[in-house]
C-alpha cells in the first residue's frame, strides 16, 4: 500500500455549532486515506486531541504541546475566509516520526501557521512532495486576525518540493503565482467552483472543478492537493491528477469537517460524470 505522510498542525476549527478537526494535515491525510493509501501526520497538539478518536485510520505522530492549535473560521459571500488565531500548539519535532516513514511515497508539507520550516522536504526520501502555501502567507495580528503577507523564504520552505497548491485568496495583492515556478515545477491556483489553473514552466492549463452544493469549504484545497498528490504519484500526469483532485474536493464540501470525503469509487464516478459535462459544452477546459 503506497504511503502518505503530511507535516504540519492539526487544529480545532471553531464553528456556530460547535468544533470540528482542521488543519490542513488532517484534511490531507484523511483524504488519502479514503483513497486507499496508508496515510500519516506528524503534528504538535495538546491533550484535547486524541488520535485514535479524531483521526481514525490515520497514524499519527505526535509531539505533545500545552494547547492545541485553535481557529475560528468566518466567511464572507465571495468565499473568502477571515480567520482569528486563539491558541498556537508548540513548534513540530520531526524526531518523533520513525525512521520507517522518513520514505514516504509522497509527502505533503502543509502549514497553517508557518510551522514548518525551510529544507524540511530534502530530509525525507519521498518520490513526490507537495506544499500548500496558506501557512507560510500569513501573519497574525495580536488578537489573532489572520492577514495576508508576502512569502519570505520560498526557496528554502519550497526546497525539493514539486508542487505547491494555494487559493486565489492566499496571495497578497500584486504578487503572481508564476513567480513561485522559480522554486517548484508546478503551481496549482484554485478558485473554487470557478476551476482551477495549472501553472508549469512550459504552459498553464484552466482545469474545471464540479460543482456540487457546498455544506463547508474549510480544508476543500487541502482535499485536492491530497487527490492530485495521490494521482500524480500513480500516473505522473499532471492534467489527470488535476482532475481527480477537483473531484476529490467536490466531495469534501457537502458536509462539516472530514464528514463528506469520498473513496476511490465515488471519486471516479465524480470524474466520468465530469467528462460527460465537458463533453456536453457546459465547461471548456
Amino acid at each position: 500500500m503506497p504511503r502518505f505522510l503530511a507535516l504540519g498542525y492539526v487544529t480545532w476549527d471553531r464553528l456556530a455549532g460547535g468544533q470540528a478537526l482542521g488543519g490542513a494535515a488532517s484534511y490531507a491525510a484523511q483524504a488519502a486515506h479514503k483513497l486507499g493509501w496508508e496515510a500519516a501526520v506528524l503534528t504538535s497538539a495538546g491533550p484535547d486531541f486524541d488520535p485514535l478518536r479524531d483521526l481514525p485510520g490515520v497514524r499519527v505522530f505526535r509531539s505533545l504541546s500545552a494547547s492545541s492549535t485553535r481557529f475560528l473560521n468566518l466567511y464572507e459571500d465571495d468565499g473568502a475566509r477571515r480567520q482569528v488565531l486563539s491558541a498556537r500548539a508548540d513548534a513540530l519535532d520531526l524526531a518523533v516520526l520513525p525512521d520507517s516513514w522518513r520514505d514516504p511515497d509522497v509527502l505533503l508539507l502543509a502549514p497553517v501557521a508557518a510551522e514548518v520550516g525551510a529544507q524540511v522536504a530534502p530530509a525525507f526520501g519521498a518520490a513526490v512532495v507537495g506544499a500548500t502555501a496558506q501557512g507560510w502567507l500569513r501573519e497574525f495580528a495580536p488578537d489573532g486576525t489572520a492577514s495576508a503577507r508576502s512569502w519570505r523564504d520560498p526557496a528554502g520552505e519550497l526546497a525539493g518540493v514539486h508542487a505547491v497548491f494555494l487559493s486565489e485568496h492566499d496571495l497578497p495583492p500584486g504578487q503572481a503565482p508564476s513567480a513561485l515556478l522559480r522554486f517548484v515545477p508546478m503551481v496549482l491556483l484554485t478558485r473554487g467552483w470557478a476551476g482551477l489553473t495549472l501553472l508549469t514552466r512550459d504552459a498553464s492549463y484552466d482545469v474545471p472543478s464540479l460543482p456540487r452544493e457546498e455544506v463547508d469549504p474549510t480544508g476543500a484545497g487541502d482535499v485536492f492537493a491530497a487527490g492530485f498528490l495521490v494521482r500524480y504519484f500513480e500516473t505522473g500526469d499532471p492534467l489527470e491528477a488535476a482532475a481527480f483532485g477537483a473531484c476529490t474536493a467536490s466531495c469534501a464540501v457537502e458536509g462539516v469537517g472530514a464528514s463528506a470525503l469520498g473513496d476511490r469509487a465515488e471519486v471516479e464516478r465524480r470524474l466520468v460524470l465530469r467528462e460527460s459535462l465537458i463533453e456536453d459544452g457546459e465547461w471548456e477546459e
